[in-house]
């Protein structure tokens, strides 16, 4: 990140993210991580919904690319998890979260921090009136 200037590093990231598109491919990790960094930005911004719709068309590439297990491919999918619900779509927030949190303690087991992580932000979005 350019300093925590997301609005101006988000420019030089779809800029970067073009460039390794024309020379490595849309599916190049490189474009790909230029991709999320400008998602993250918009999300910064203000920009949830555009945010999101990078988001998971990064994450479509990564787990065509590296299957569901990839620590980049958990991470996304907990991203968008947070997204959604701190753009106030609880409920698409527990659809994305639950199954990954399910995963998470397969690949981690269920007392590791990523497991537990994931198991305290499900537990506060179930919470009536929260």
């Amino acid at each position: 990140m350019i300093g925590g200037d997301f609005r101006r590093a988000l420019p030089e990231f779809d800029r970067l993210a073009d460039a390794y598109a024309r020379v490595a491919g849309p599916g190049d990790i490189e474009t790909l991580e230029c991709r999320r960094q400008a998602a993250y930005c918009r999300a910064e911004l203000g920009q949830g919904a555009a945010a999101l719709q990078e988001l998971r068309q990064v994450l479509a590439r990564f787990q065509a690319e590296k299957g569901d297990g990839d620590e980049t491919v958990l991470d996304l999918r907990r991203d968008i998890g947070s997204l959604l619900a701190a753009e106030g779509q609880v409920e698409d927030a527990v659809a994305v979260l639950q199954p990954l949190h399910e995963d998470l303690a397969v690949l981690y087991g269920p007392g590791h921090h990523r497991t537990l992580e994931v198991g305290d932000l499900l537990a506060r979005l179930r919470i009536p009136g929260s």
